[in-house]
């Protein structure tokens, strides 16, 4: 009875995955047929611009982002990011101020035919610099030495990623609000923000 039970696991497990690799085939050709027709003479015609603003707090890093882009379609948006970052050091104490720029994508997966509720998933990579620090450097109280806390300069260069996926909710055209988590670099929080 075990062996003819591990016979027929493997004869359905090899029959399986042959067709769920000509599933992942499908589906990789339908993603790059969907970007190459958004690009298209056809495509190019449907493109709309989209702009977000939003704020965004986490464990000790906090700012404001906004999004400039080109919605390729109902499910694509491409664009710059800019961000702006104060980060907390409790242990200085002080603050890291940066400011940031990169390439940005939106991909939306919406509910219902009229495409009010949607969640989406925001993608941000570049980089920019510190432009301000304060609280560098503390006085020793036992020994009245000046310590630096912070290591960070003011012109010193830093690399951001941000993924912000959520859910958005749609009110007239495309003005929406939208919120959820969000997980970079520098900080693991909340966002919420206002689009149109």
């Amino acid at each position: 009875m075990k062996r003819l039970f591990l016979f027929a696991a493997s004869l359905f497990i090899s029959v399986m995955i042959p067709l769920r690799a000509q599933t992942m085939a499908d589906d990789a050709k339908g993603w790059a047929d969907g970007w190459k027709y958004a690009f298209s003479a056809e495509g190019r015609q449907a493109w709309k611009p989209e702009f977000t603003a939003r704020v965004y707090a986490g464990f000790v890093t906090e700012g404001p982002a906004i999004t400039g882009g080109i919605r390729l379609d109902d499910k694509r948006t491409l664009g710059l990011m800019l961000w702006q970052g104060r980060t907390y050091i409790d242990a200085a104490p002080g603050s890291i101020y940066s400011v940031s720029a990169g390439l940005y994508m939106r991909r939306y997966f919406h509910f219902g035919k009229r495409d009010i509720v949607a969640l989406y998933s925001d993608l941000a990579v570049g980089g920019g610099c510190i432009y301000k620090v304060g609280g560098k450097y503390w006085n020793n109280i036992q020994t009245g030495e000046r310590v630096q806390r912070i290591e960070e300069n003011p012109g010193d260069m830093v690399f951001s990623a941000t993924w912000q996926p959520g859910i958005r909710f749609r009110f007239w055209r495309n003005l929406h609000l939208f919120l959820g988590p969000t997980l970079s670099t520098n900080t693991v929080g909340l966002h919420l923000g206002v689009g149109f």
